[in-house]
């Protein structure tokens, strides 16, 4: 990455030079992940659709996979390969602690010698739902980070799950997510039928899935640094409300 990409990034993001540091560093690791790992791991959460639907959206901290297959041996080949994967251009990584030592629904951290992280999470597919996917070519964003493919939600798939994570946790990052899939028209009939048919309730979302504000604080504290937020919690929350009352066809 040169010095006019990391100005770039982080004038359109509003961001630190060390969030696009970051962003640098999770291209170069995709990279790898395709490479090596393609067809063992969903590629899943908020970075993946910040690399796929909505590459202009939000920076992102971490990278979240799904094992496909027997987590173990997943987690055992990562831990084995990841801290020499990017020797060459980012130097030795270390992962602390192991993947391979810690149960699925809990991150990692995967550390640079300057001391730069990203939190890396490896879900097992067992008990859990596992959405639609299609293989995707990422947005990559540096000229210097080889090309990239990776199994992802279908776009449905990432607005219902989206929506399943939100009414779960009610996550400001989810909630900007959902108000960016919005915009794009994601939250429509396929993913009602998905949500019906995949989601907590069998049901499509109900409006009073959406009326727990993040505050303002929640919001800043985490969006402020991966975004420039034009729109307030309160105007995500209910053009995300709207956009499912309208697809479900409640009031």
């Amino acid at each position: 990455m040169n010095s006019d990409e990391k100005a770039a990034v982080a004038e359109q993001f509003g961001v630190a030079a060390e969030q696009v540091e970051r962003d640098h560093l999770i291209s170069h690791l995709l990279a790898f992940l395709a490479r090596d790992f393609g067809d063992r791991i969903h590629f899943i959460g908020g970075t993946a659709l910040a690399r796929t639907h909505l590459p202009d959206g939000r920076l992102s901290e971490d990278i979240d996979l799904i094992a496909i297959g027997d987590r173990k041996s997943v987690a055992a080949d990562l831990d084995a390969a990841l801290p020499r994967a990017l020797a060459r251009t980012h130097g030795r990584l270390t992962l602390d602690p192991a993947l391979s030592r810690v149960p699925d629904t809990r991150p990692v951290t995967l550390r640079r010698s300057d001391g730069l992280t990203v939190r890396v999470q490896l879900l097992s597919s067992r008990d859990r739902v596992v959405w639609p996917t299609e293989r995707r070519s990422l947005v990559q964003r540096y000229a210097d980070a080889p090309a990239a493919e990776l199994f992802v939600p279908t776009l449905p798939a990432f607005a219902a799950s989206k929506t399943a994570t939100w009414v779960d946790r009610h996550a400001a990052r989810d909630l900007w997510d959902l108000w960016a899939l919005t915009c794009l028209g994601a939250v429509d009939t396929s993913a009602k039928d998905l949500y019906q048919r995949l989601g907590p309730t069998n049901q499509p979302p109900a409006r009073h899935d959406f009326t727990k504000t993040p505050t303002e604080r929640e919001w800043q504290n985490q969006l402020a640094g991966q975004t420039r937020l034009k729109l307030t919690a309160r105007d995500a929350l209910r053009a995300v409300r709207d956009a499912w009352a309208q697809v479900s066809g409640s009031t």
